[in-house]
């Protein structure tokens, strides 16, 4: 499967996976909505739903991820994958 978001603006995460649900996506306004190019960082939990179904109200799943937007230079200095560090 895929997961698709909009890094310009999608919901903000919930803090835990109870917190987690559709309203979050359904009823989601500009205020509400964050850009990872504005926070650089960003962690939490989102519901998956199925694309074009968001008006059915059934949740297909959640996810707890944590997106770092990082510079070239950053990214080869502190590669992801190799073993050498954790995520912060």
């Amino acid at each position: 499967g895929t997961l698709e978001m909009n890094l310009n603006g999608f919901p903000r995460a919930a803090k835990t996976a109870k917190s987690c649900d559709l309203n979050m996506v359904v009823a989601v306004s500009e205020e509400n909505k964050i850009s990872i190019f504005q926070q650089k960082r960003v962690r939490g939990w989102w519901p998956f739903v199925k694309a074009g179904e968001l008006t059915v109200g059934i949740s297909l799943g959640k996810v707890e991820a944590e997106f770092h937007l990082v510079t070239a230079e950053e990214a080869e200095k502190n590669p992801v994958g190799k073993a050498r560090k954790e995520p912060e």
